[in-house]
């Protein structure tokens, strides 16, 4: 099989079809599809500034945070509260909360997963709101092929480790399943 080298023009012609297929609303030129994509952009920006503001007023809330309210977050994650517990390591706590990164992401659950049952499972694809909002769905496999089941081991214990109070992100339906054969 020989190689085939593409020329300018060819490199040229395959970017501006890919960027056409990519982003159909740049390449239209009419008004309609410009200002679409500039309202794209905005939008994005937007976006980017609301994350950084919210994340800005979740550093100064926790630093002038008092007692009762950081009680009251310790309590809704169900975290325990005593009298005796430094307003200092309680707004650390807290902060710690908000800040949990990629917990809850497709990324964090196929890496628990693979970390936490290494033995058993080879692989995992995690599909997110397959089943409709607030819905994680895991499948998983052994070398390409079904999960092996056994005493030790069975998709159960996928599941209920996620059912857990340390691991279940609050309001996701997670369900674990096995590729078939």
């Amino acid at each position: 099989m020989a190689l085939h080298f593409k020329t300018s023009n060819e490199i040229f012609a395959d970017m501006k079809a890919q960027l056409a297929n990519e982003a159909p609303q740049i390449t239209n030129w009419r008004t309609r599809g410009v200002v679409r994509s500039i309202l794209a952009v905005v939008a994005a920006a937007i976006s980017l500034l609301w994350d950084r503001i919210k994340m800005m007023y979740l550093d100064l809330w926790a630093q002038y945070a008092d007692r009762t309210t950081l009680r009251r977050y310790y309590e809704l994650w169900g975290l325990t509260w005593s009298e005796n517990i430094d307003t200092e390591i309680a707004r650390k706590n807290v902060l710690d909360k908000y800040r949990q990164k990629g917990k809850g992401t497709k990324a964090w659950y196929r890496s628990v997963v693979l970390s936490e049952y290494k033995d058993y499972v080879t692989d995992a694809t995690v599909s997110m709101r397959q089943r409709g909002p607030n819905t994680v769905d895991i499948v998983v496999s052994y070398n390409g092929g079904p999960v092996l089941e056994d005493d030790t081991f069975s998709l159960a214990a996928i599941q209920t480790f996620f059912e857990e109070d340390a691991n279940n992100v609050v309001g996701a339906e997670v369900l674990v399943k096995s590729v078939e054969a």
